[in-house]
This record gives structure tokens, C-alpha cells and sequence, in this order.
């Protein structure tokens, strides 16, 4: 059986400055949990709210200099422009 999942909107924070990023996860917890897990350390959580259920699909965002966590760097190609098309 599938889980359900649900969009969580999670606050946090970095040089005072507060930033809102959405998450999707089958719990608040599990959301938080994976937050802390895998933060950057200047990071800090502020809270995380319910947005709503999750419709499902695939989201992928480009990397941010205002993103809370490191870039998967083994799956970018850093050497070459992968929106170049």
C-alpha cells in the first residue's frame, strides 16, 4: 500500500536571514528528521507547517546559494552548463 504523503512548508535560517522552502514527507516528523539530517551546519529550523497533500510527481529544483542543503555533487556535472541545451 502506498503512503500518503504531504507538502510541508519549513522555515529556517541562515545570517538571520528567513528563508521558506517546501518538503514532502508522510509525517511532520519524518519531515523535520529529514531536515536535521541533512541541513547544512549554519542552517537553523525555524518550524515546519502543514501545506497540504501531496498530488505526487517528481520535483527536482536547481542548486541555490540559498538552498539549506549541500548539492548532490555526485550527480552534477560541475564541469559542464546541464541547462545548456
Amino acid at each position: 500500500m502506498e503512503r500518503e504523503m504531504f507538502k510541508f512548508h519549513v522555515h529556517w535560517k541562515h545570517k538571520d536571514k528567513l528563508y521558506v522552502d517546501e518538503l514532502s514527507a508522510a509525517s511532520k516528523v519524518e519531515c523535520v528528521d529529514y531536515f536535521n539530517d541533512n541541513k547544512r551546519p549554519d542552517v537553523s529550523l525555524m518550524r515546519v507547517e502543514l501545506a497540504g497533500t501531496d498530488e505526487g510527481g517528481v520535483r527536482e529544483f536547481a542548486h541555490s546559494p540559498d538552498s539549506p542543503f549541500s548539492p548532490l555533487m555526485a550527480r552534477r556535472r560541475l564541469d559542464i552548463d546541464e541547462d545548456a541545451r
